[in-house]
């Protein structure tokens, strides 16, 4: 899935939940938002510095069952405050559907390889162009695409975010702007 996608769904999602939990009354969408796209930001540069050539995979340590665990487990025991940021760092795995992927997945339980696409052609062959060949030479993953334009339409708009004040008020603080009476 795309940087944007894993955005865009979490937020939402994180929007439609604050109605039903107090908890997530005060959280700051731009640490979601980072939270959201965290096994990536720690895998793909890893990818591209060192392990792409010794592993042929841009899918590492971050995408594993064992790391989310570790992530859950130390907000749980050391800071129970920065739940809902746990939550969305656990969606990109769900987001990325990556029980699909057990090498990776259940790592290094099924050994020390992590999963690599069979695709002639595919993302793998060039670590920099990942995201452009997923996107132009996997179509079966434009729906997913498309899903995560549509949510973040509806969060722009539910919010009315293309308003400047509203936006700027948004990006400067992490919090929806509160409602005009």
């Amino acid at each position: 899935m795309l940087p944007q996608s894993h955005i865009a769904y979490t937020l939402s999602a994180f929007q439609l939940a604050q109605k039903r939990l107090p908890a997530l009354e005060d959280v700051d969408y731009r640490v979601v938002a980072l939270a959201a796209m965290g096994p990536d930001l720690i895998d793909k540069p890893l990818a591209a510095l060192y392990f792409y050539r010794k592993y042929k995979a841009a899918v590492l340590f971050a995408h594993t069952l064992l790391f989310h665990l570790g992530v859950l487990a130390f907000v749980w025991r050391r800071r129970r405050r920065w739940w809902p940021y746990a939550l969305a760092f656990v969606g990109h795995a769900v987001a990325d559907r990556l029980w699909f992927f057990p090498d990776t997945f259940f790592w290094p339980l099924r050994g020390w390889r992590f999963h690599v696409w069979q695709k002639a052609g595919s993302e793998q062959e060039d670590i920099r162009w990942a995201y452009w060949y997923a996107f132009t030479r996997r179509p079966e993953l434009w729906g997913w695409e498309v899903g995560g334009l549509v949510a973040g339409l509806w969060f722009v708009l539910s919010n009315r975010l293309y308003r400047p004040g509203r936006l700027a008020t948004f990006l400067r603080t992490g919090r929806l702007p509160q409602e005009e009476t």
